[in-house]
């Protein structure tokens, strides 16, 4: 036990040791003497250089750049000039990329959102034909009524409808180009990494999605059922669901039954409003089964990442690193 211990403090330290020449090598201002200390740092064992090529995968993985080998080939500075402390090194240059990469989309997208909520967010609408729209976090939705015509449009995220029965006009809400329709009852809709789960609650629902409008695969999900399809795939047959599961967001909660890890990690990833990325090497498909609060996202991610021997790096407002 003893043994284990020790050699977990050695690598750690390597490691720590690693994310400083990262860092070092990151600010741009490195000394010929710096660069060959590094180089005799990086060659002293096959750990060593196993913790650096770790660390700088880690890094580019948070700039969202490719491994073109930047760290290793960069040229030192006649004189060494370190000011910037290492916090600022991290948050101003090594997560400069993913700040952008990040914001810059979804500054076009929200200019035709008419209802979207944030990170953690839900909130509750009154639909122009006096139906009501409960809209879960990271969620976006355009609107398009008169004449005759129920649209919404479920751009991203998950969200339930409660139909107002007395109108003429049918309610339909579309997503990846396909669309379900009601004239009366509760469904919700969730259009999440290019799919689309629609989950009736009361009343009967028509699912059609794949080929052309006239020409589309239809089936009729009625209550405690559930349908998915993919962009341009056709719905598949109607299954019963366990409605406390399926739409246990409406209350605060996420249920996980035997969920792959990855897939509970980027569940919760939607409710924090860090982006969430997981290395390569932490690859892992043990199933979770757990009650979680929504609120308590952050920690939630923490304690799958440690119950599954990784941890969660986070820079608040920017990342979760899950390594």
């Amino acid at each position: 036990m003893g043994k284990r211990l020790g050699q977990s403090e050695i690598d750690r330290r390597v490691a720590l040791d690693a994310r400083d020449w990262i860092v070092r090598l990151s600010s741009g201002n490195v000394s010929r003497a710096e660069l060959e200390r590094f180089q005799a740092w990086r060659a002293q064992s096959p750990e060593h250089d196993r913790a650096f090529a770790r660390e700088q995968e880690f890094w580019q993985l948070l700039q969202g750049v490719s491994d073109r080998g930047e760290l290793a080939a960069m040229k030192p500075s006649p004189a060494a000039r370190w000011t910037l402390s290492r916090r600022a090194v991290l948050a101003g240059t090594a997560f400069a990329g993913v700040a952008t990469a990040i914001v810059a989309p979804r500054i076009l997208t929200w200019v035709t959102t008419d209802f979207a909520t944030r990170s953690g967010e839900q909130t509750t609408a009154r639909l122009p034909d006096g139906s009501t729209m409960l809209l879960n976090t990271n969620s976006r939705v355009a609107l398009d009524f008169g004449h005759g015509l129920r649209l919404v449009d479920l751009i991203e995220g998950e969200a339930e409808f409660t139909v107002r029965p007395d109108i003429p006009a049918p309610f339909r809400v579309a997503a990846l180009g396909g669309h379900g329709e009601t004239a009366a009852g509760r469904f919700a809709m969730r259009s999440v990494e290019g799919e689309v789960a629609v989950t009736v609650s009361e009343g009967a629902v028509s699912v059609a999605s794949g080929g052309p409008a006239g020409a589309r695969s239809a089936v009729v999900v009625a209550a405690g059922q559930q349908t998915r399809y993919a962009e341009g795939g056709v719905p598949l047959p109607a299954a019963a669901v366990d409605l406390d599961v399926e739409l246990a967001w409406r209350t605060g909660r996420l249920v996980f039954e035997g969920e792959p890890f990855r897939a509970a990690v980027r569940e919760l990833g939607r409710y924090v409003p860090e982006r969430l990325v997981i290395a390569t090497h932490a690859y892992d498909d043990s199933p979770v089964s757990a009650v979680v609060q929504t609120r308590d996202a952050h920690a939630a991610i923490e304690a799958l990442a440690h119950v599954h021997g990784l941890a969660a790096h986070r820079i608040p407002g920017v990342v979760i690193l899950i390594s």
